[in-house]
């Protein structure tokens, strides 16, 4: 009798359980949307050195891909002080180990003062770090349609 009980009970709780690699992409979603939510509170180029990890490498559409978050503040100290980056991940994909993935959206690129925007996409590779916070360790992104032409 006891057999059947803990079967059934064994079952339903293997139903509720979340698999480990859904548990992480959520994770890096947060961290994602965190990310996002910074670079409109400080900037994005401090937003992007601020969650780099420190062995990131970045991938300048007009040059060679560098090393370091020294690259990082080199790469977005180009950038315009007046640009501002909003962005939402779509999706997340992690990983088995649940330490790394990435996570893939859409960017709106303005000026302050200036009417108009242009449009990207991205992918951001993550990894958790000892500390179990997520940084990420590569971005790249390219143009993408209006939203209303997705």
């Amino acid at each position: 009798m006891q057999r059947v009980i803990v079967l059934p009970v064994m079952a339903l709780a293997a139903c509720a359980t979340v698999s480990p690699a859904a548990t992480t992409e959520q994770e890096m979603l947060a961290a994602d949307r965190a990310f996002a939510a910074r670079a409109l509170e400080i900037g994005a180029g401090p937003a992007f050195v601020e969650f780099a990890a420190d062995d990131v490498t970045i991938f300048p559409s007009a040059g060679v891909p560098e090393t370091g978050k020294a690259a990082v503040e080199a790469w977005t100290s180009d950038w315009p002080e007046d640009m501002i980056i909003e962005w939402a991940p779509e999706a997340a994909h992690a990983g088995k180990g649940g330490d790394f993935g990435y996570t893939w959206g859409y960017a709106t690129y303005t000026r302050v003062g200036q009417e108009g925007a242009s449009y990207g996409k991205y992918i951001t590779v993550w990894q958790r770090q000892d500390d179990g916070s997520w940084k990420w360790i590569a971005d790249m992104g390219a143009g993408a349609p209006a939203p209303e032409d997705r």
